[in-house]
């Protein structure tokens, strides 16, 4: 309901030519599947294991499970019209510890399979390198994005993702909300 009272009307037409209809999500709060895959600790994992900082007791370890129904969830962009989405690449999926040594390939295959589907369903992959999960092992050895050693680590994942997954994905967003990083 609008401020004045009525409902609001609004049809993609009344959107310009071009206009792109999308949906989006983070990996950590989408994905679940803490435990599988090869995927590290993010700080958000670790945050939430102390259940006294979270109101309603939840996490991430689950979520609403896109690690293993993202075939559904995808359907259902196609199925309401939506021909973008953008995700969030789990840093901690691709590096376990975040230091760059070693892709985790079971990662690699997620996302590989997650870009397919939503190219074969005509969904365009708008990809988020950093969507606040960093890995804890950089919180824990080097403090975060306070250090500035983590920007070597930040441009060997970012590599990777472009390695992995560029020939498909044209559309990258670097961090999400980065003055929230920034003040946080």
């Amino acid at each position: 309901m609008g401020s004045t009272g009525r409902e609001a009307e609004v049809a993609r037409a009344d959107f310009p030519d071009g206009f792109v209809f999308g949906v989006a999500t983070s990996a950590y709060q989408i994905e679940g599947a803490r435990r599988e895959g090869g995927k590290g600790d993010n700080i958000w994992d670790v945050f939430t294991e102390d259940k006294e900082r979270v109101l309603d007791r939840s996490n991430g370890d689950i979520a609403v499970d896109h690690y293993h129904r993202y075939r559904e969830d995808i359907e259902l962009m196609a199925s309401l019209g939506f021909r973008a989405y953008r995700f969030s690449i789990s840093w901690a999926r691709i590096f376990p510890d975040g230091l760059g040594g070693k892709v985790n390939e079971q990662g690699v295959a997620f996302y590989n399979n997650l870009i397919n589907f939503m190219i074969a369903k005509g969904i365009e992959p708008y990809a988020t390198l950093y969507h606040w999960d960093l890995p804890n092992n950089l919180q824990k050895t080097l403090g975060g994005w306070i250090s500035e050693k983590i920007v070597d680590y930040f441009a060997l994942y970012a590599e990777a993702c472009f390695a992995n997954f560029g020939d498909r994905v044209k559309r990258w967003i670097t961090i999400n909300e980065p003055l929230q990083t920034a003040v946080l």
